[in-house]
């Protein structure tokens, strides 16, 4: 069943808007009276049935609420580099999102290429992957800012906070992530976090961790934390 994205959700209805609503009836070639499902983003995956079409809107007559969570299972947040080669950072939101995330922090730290990200396009890339993959909570895509506004900046509670580089032996984080904890994990970029980089996340509680023996690529560094978090908790 063709599956759409929309927040715009009322008591009997849900009207898909602009972009969504165009590729409903241009690209999908939806027609009125088809049944199609709908993920609010927040953890509701609704089914209905097309009941207007306009130019920019679809409207879908509500049947029922097929799945509902009431709270996001997905524990693992990344703070993480942008590539210099904005494909692979895209690769990763993709991939991290069909896996499971909650958050995404794009940081600029001193070896950090790529100074800019396309957010609206980012955007969307994770919204196209969590309908693919049926996921209820869409991972937050928040806006870039540099390594040392994010330390000093009020952000989310976790449990947990880990920086990954490749100084030094360290434990594995499959080793030391605790199933069902919250965690947020530092991922540097093309070169890694400099020493003081490191020594500055140490001091805020940051616990280094290896992602095993072989030199990641910062795009497969995230997607590998997620498979191991998202394993743990399975």
């Amino acid at each position: 069943m063709k599956r759409f994205y929309s927040q715009n959700i009322q008591t009997n209805f849900i009207y898909l808007e602009n972009e969504e609503a165009q590729h409903c009836t241009k690209v999908l070639r939806c027609k009125m009276d088809d049944a199609v499902e709908v993920l609010n983003g927040n953890g509701i995956l609704y089914q209905g049935v097309i009941s207007s079409i306009q130019k920019h809107e679809v409207q879908i007559s509500i049947q029922k609420i097929v799945k509902e969570e009431k709270e996001n299972s997905n524990k693992l947040s990344i703070a993480i580099c942008p590539t210099k080669n904005p494909a692979r950072i895209e690769w990763f939101l993709e991939k991290a999102t069909e896996i499971g995330i909650a958050n995404i922090y794009p940081i600029i730290s001193d070896r950090t290429e790529k100074q800019s990200i396309k957010q609206e396009r980012l955007q969307q890339i994770i919204i196209s992957a969590a309908k693919q993959s049926g996921q209820l909570f869409f991972p937050t895509l928040h806006s870039i800012q540099s390594l040392k506004i994010f330390h000093n900046s009020t952000i989310q509670q976790f449990d947990n906070f880990f920086i990954a580089h490749c100084e030094d032996k360290k434990q594995h984080l499959k080793d030391i992530y605790k199933r069902n904890e919250t965690a947020l994990l530092l991922i540097g970029p093309e070169g890694d976090f400099t020493k003081e980089e490191i020594s500055t996340a140490i001091n805020k509680n940051y616990i280094p961790v290896s992602l095993g023996n072989s030199i990641l690529r910062v795009e497969t560094a995230g997607v590998y934390a997620c498979s191991v978090i998202s394993m743990i908790n399975d």
